[in-house]
């Protein structure tokens, strides 16, 4: 031992003196250990062994009742020196956390018995002596601190994570093992950036949020100015499906206004992952860190680790109160980010400053994404190709980048480069194919196809010459007729982006969840003044009066207000419009009846989709639809003979089941 830990046995062994026997067999151990570092005489030990060979406790309490202040004035006498890197570190420690004299002590005192084994012989001989099994009585008894105040000194020490507990086993955290007596961290700024990470940098820009523009600044307003007046408490929420550039926003948030943004970790190393205790340990050190911290903020990755509803029932360990403490007294801003808010506890959201949901980007924002990755990385691709890529993937930029990478590395044509994306990104999104293949284009739409109640050119130049975005449609008639098709069309003659949701997007076996993607749709829409579009709307706008459960009224009930509300296109479309509820009708700006094509449109609809003029085909129910899938068969037939057409045309009429239909056909 050196001369500081000595210092440091001798002051235990003191304060603990009355409270030790003498006769436990762990104090034999002890004493053998005691007698070498100290290096007591043989011959003045003799007189304390029965037989010379047994200890006799008795008198070898009295000895050391009647010797240690001599030891301890011999051992006074000599410089007080010991490791000077660990002294230093306790130092650091200390300034870190703002410990007091009495917090660091019992630090010290931890940390000690976990370096040098005497210490833990003389803890167990402390404790034994009252068969104590809790190891915050030798704590108490080493230090000579009252009860209160140890509870006290345990309970900050705990919360600034430097132990594992607050009762019962206590220890130092196994994170500061690693970094006490390692020369690695000789110094306070070395120790700070291995409990703090880098600061992290966004790669993306404020114009690539141009769809959320007013909730972004709102956001970035609400982050500076409580960063500005040291607001405690501040917490801020991002949520919303994978890959839809939440991360990047929380990096982005504190970038733009020159802070440094800090993330909690998620794995402990390369090949462990990071717990629930360990994120919060985690997160709390990094708080404290920042207590006095003039700018700094927080970014907790995928919060549901930590916020999930039911935790504490299958995590004895966490506490709920806990969670709810550390949101509402944060010193410095925590961004938050998960891709499930239907799991977060609801005590935890209503403690959130602000909260925004993301949806997918618009097009135009991931086309420049793309663009400033490829560029960043040196790899080209054609323009058209990069289009398509752009329509065809929804992926996030850590994904694009990697491709990007990886094609480069090995010479790879733009066709590996996209196998690169499509081989990632459907393990992230646990799919065989996540190819988008609905790109609606505009340029193969013919609106002269369509069969309707209404002009529908004219009323798409009227509603364009309008200039006015909060009119609504309920587009309805038999499958296949274009609906939503046309739908897409007037989204894409305004300029405006088309959010297209079927019902199999909205519906949800969870009791609530429907009403809430029914809004997160509209919030959506809203956000990015786009176009939305409900397919098989009569799915959530049934006739309420046939409602036979309460949510089948709630879900129509939502639909209902947010139409009232809502200030952008919105169009329905439905096969079954007579079981949609007649409040829904109302709200509709226009109603459209789609249907079977007239006799001058199929022949028409013939040159479009084969190239074939002058053709004279009497077809009653034929649709759109059903060209695109005869089309999609000569493709593989290889054939564009007129009567083989035909009878592909019937066959696609002949199964259908429309009461409205009375099948016709010749030429």
């Amino acid at each position: 031992m050196n001369n500081f830990e000595k210092a440091l046995l001798l002051l235990y062994f003191t304060n603990s003196f009355s409270k030790i026997s003498f006769t436990s067999s762990c104090f034999e151990d002890f004493f053998v250990e005691f007698v070498k570092e100290f290096k007591i005489p043989r011959s003045k030990l003799k007189p304390y062994f029965n037989d010379g060979l047994n200890l006799d406790a008795c008198s070898l309490r009295e000895m050391f009742k009647k010797d240690l202040k001599q030891i301890i004035s011999k051992e006074s006498k000599k410089k007080l020196s010991g490791n000077a890197l660990l002294l230093r570190q306790f130092e650091y420690v200390k300034e870190i956390y703002k410990l007091d004299n009495d917090e660091l002590d019992v630090v010290i005192l931890l940390v000690i018995k976990n370096i040098n084994p005497i210490f833990n012989l003389f803890f167990d001989c402390v404790r034994d002596a009252r068969r104590y099994s809790n190891p915050n009585f030798v704590i108490q008894s080493c230090l000579s601190i009252s009860t209160s105040k140890r509870e006290k000194i345990m309970e900050e020490l705990y919360y600034k994570k430097l132990t594992d507990s607050k009762r019962s086993d206590v220890d130092i955290n196994d994170f500061w093992l690693k970094i006490f007596n390692n020369k690695k961290y000789n110094s306070i700024d070395k120790i700070m950036n291995l409990i703090m990470g880098k600061p992290e940098k966004s790669k993306l820009k404020l114009d690539d949020y141009s769809h959320i523009e007013d909730k972004a600044k709102t956001a970035i307003d609400i982050l500076s100015s409580s960063i500005k007046e040291k607001r405690k408490g501040v917490n801020i929420l991002l949520y919303g499906i994978p890959g839809t550039g939440k991360t990047e926003f929380a990096k982005l948030m504190a970038n733009s206004i020159g802070v440094p943004i800090y993330s909690v970790i998620t794995k402990i190393n390369k090949f462990e992952e990071a717990n629930r205790n360990q994120r919060l340990f985690d997160l709390v050190s990094k708080l404290h860190v920042l207590d006095n911290s003039s700018s700094a903020c927080i970014l907790f990755d995928e919060a549901e680790d930590v916020m999930n509803t039911g935790f504490s029932f299958f995590d004895n360990s966490a506490s709920k109160g806990h969670m709810n403490n550390i949101l509402e007294t944060t010193p410095v801003p925590v961004i938050w980010t998960t891709n499930n808010i239907r799991n977060v506890d609801s005590a935890f959201l209503r403690r959130m400053t602000y909260t925004i949901g993301f949806e997918k980007l618009p097009e135009n924002s991931r086309l420049n994404i793309w663009n400033r990755i490829l560029k960043k990385n040196k790899y080209k691709i054609e323009k058209t190709k990069l289009e398509e890529l752009n329509k065809t993937y929804n992926v996030s930029p850590s994904i694009i980048e990697n491709a990007a990478k990886t094609a480069k590395m090995i010479g790879g044509s733009e066709e590996k480069f996209e196998e690169l994306i499509e081989n990632v990104a459907s393990v992230v999104e646990k799919k065989k194919n996540i190819k988008n293949n609905d790109n609606f284009e505009a340029r193969n739409y013919d609106i002269s196809l369509v069969n309707a109640d209404l002009d529908m050119n004219n009323l798409t130049n009227k509603i364009i010459d309008s200039g006015k975005l909060n009119f609504s449609l309920c587009l309805y008639g038999e499958p296949g007729t274009g609906k939503s098709e046309y739908a897409k069309y007037l989204a894409d003659k305004l300029g405006i982006e088309a959010i297209y949701k079927k019902a199999s997007d909205l519906i949800s076996k969870y009791v609530g969840e429907t009403e809430q993607n029914i809004a997160c749709a509209f919030s959506e829409a809203k956000d990015k003044k786009a176009m939305l579009i409900f397919d098989e709307a009569d799915s959530f706008l049934q006739n309420r009066s046939n409602a036979q459960r309460s949510w089948e009224v709630t879900q129509v009930n939502e639909m209902l207000t947010w139409m009232e509300s809502h200030q952008y296109p919105f169009i329905c479309t439905t096969n079954l419009i007579n079981s949609l509820d007649e409040a829904s009708l109302r709200r509709f700006t226009f109603k459209v009846k789609f249907d079977f094509m007239k006799p001058e449109q199929v022949n028409k609809a013939i040159e479009h989709f084969f190239g074939i003029k002058n053709s004279s085909i009497a077809i009653n129910g034929l649709t759109t639809g059903d060209f695109a899938v005869v089309k999609k068969k000569i493709d593989f037939l290889g054939t564009n003979d007129i009567d083989e057409i035909t009878q592909m045309l019937n066959d696609e009429v002949k199964v259908k089941k429309s009461p409205n239909l009375k099948s016709s056909v010749g030429f």
